[in-house]
């Protein structure tokens, strides 16, 4: 028996060694980091300042492939049938990894079980705005104009299971409206359908709606922040517009496929918090309207976790659940 252990305890040895080996060879050829929303999103976006950076310090190219459809669900599926070699990365979501499990009926992954935490990346509050045709300049005045006409207001998203879609959904569904969702297959063509007064308003990342702000063609009235934005300094929060409790960030992480060597992943996390300590890669991202944040791997699985129960009550309590 004991000759046995010694044997088992040996081998466990040599495959920690060949790991540790593995990683410091890592990588050998160009890494996927997969992107689950189309080109162009805030996502995408955020993908594109990583991969560059990423491959710099790493000595190889990393690919963006945007996989988009379902609210990232499609190019998440992907991944977690990846091989956990950090070849195939994610970049993940607070949609792919907290709020779709209780949006779609027949997704096929557990944002736990079947994917490996590496490092969170970024996190963005949404701007409420409306078309500048509508006689609305508070959220009250939002609130009363939907309720005159119940059943006749949309609401755009990027997406089913967007953080954007789940923003509006809590807001019609705590001040009782009646509005209909229209969701998009990215920001960009919703933003083009509410410059177009097709749909009436929207929940969405700033940046991207800042330009359409400062010309008057889109009129923003609340922030979903806990506090007020430089780039915004006169929109007020959700809470001064007198709607409580009700935060939104969206947030973006890197995951890889389960079961990813511990030695691989604590390379992957350290190279990258090394990139996020950079002037130029945190300009970069602020550019673009993203708080910079990075942590342990650790401490992505405890923001997965907690997301997923503060989603799936906020799910349930709007009714957003897909039926099919």
């Amino acid at each position: 028996m004991r000759r046995i252990l010694g044997g088992l305890v040996l081998l466990a040895g040599m495959f920690a060694a060949i790991a540790s080996v593995a990683a410091q060879n890592y990588p050998t050829h160009p890494i996927t980091l997969v992107v689950p929303f189309p080109a162009g999103s805030t996502t995408d976006l955020v993908g594109r300042i990583l991969a560059d950076r990423l491959g710099d310090a790493l000595g190889q190219r990393v690919v963006i492939d945007n996989r988009g459809g379902a609210g990232g669900v499609v190019g998440s599926e992907g991944v977690m049938r990846a091989e956990p070699d950090g070849y195939t990365l994610l970049m993940g979501t607070i949609g792919t990894h907290s709020i779709n499990p209780y949006v779609y009926p027949k997704i096929a992954y557990d944002p736990i079980q079947d994917f490996t935490p590496i490092i969170q990346f970024g996190t963005a509050p949404n701007v409420l705005v409306v078309h500048p045709s509508l006689p609305v300049k508070t959220v009250k005045d939002l609130i009363d104009y939907v309720r005159e006409l119940p059943g006749k207001t949309n609401y755009a998203s990027s997406g089913n299971g967007t953080s954007n879609h789940l923003s509006g959904a809590m807001f019609v569904s705590r001040e009782g409206l009646v509005a209909s969702h229209v969701p998009y297959r990215g920001g960009a063509q919703a933003i083009t359908d509410l410059l177009r007064g097709e749909v009436q308003f929207m929940f969405y990342h700033y940046l991207p709606l800042l330009p359409h702000i400062a010309e008057g063609k889109l009129r923003a009235i609340a922030i979903t922040s806990a506090n007020r934005i430089s780039a915004l300094p006169d929109v007020p929060t959700m809470g001064q517009a007198g709607v409580k409790d009700f935060e939104v960030s969206a947030w973006f992480a890197v995951y890889g496929p389960a079961k990813m060597p511990p030695a691989l992943v604590e390379k992957l996390n350290t190279t990258i918090a090394g990139i996020m300590k950079s002037e130029a890669t945190r300009k970069s991202l602020t550019d673009q309207g993203i708080d910079p944040v990075f942590g342990t791997p650790q401490d992505l699985l405890a923001l997965t976790r907690s997301e997923m129960l503060r989603w799936q009550k906020a799910v349930e309590q709007a009714g957003a659940k897909l039926s099919q």
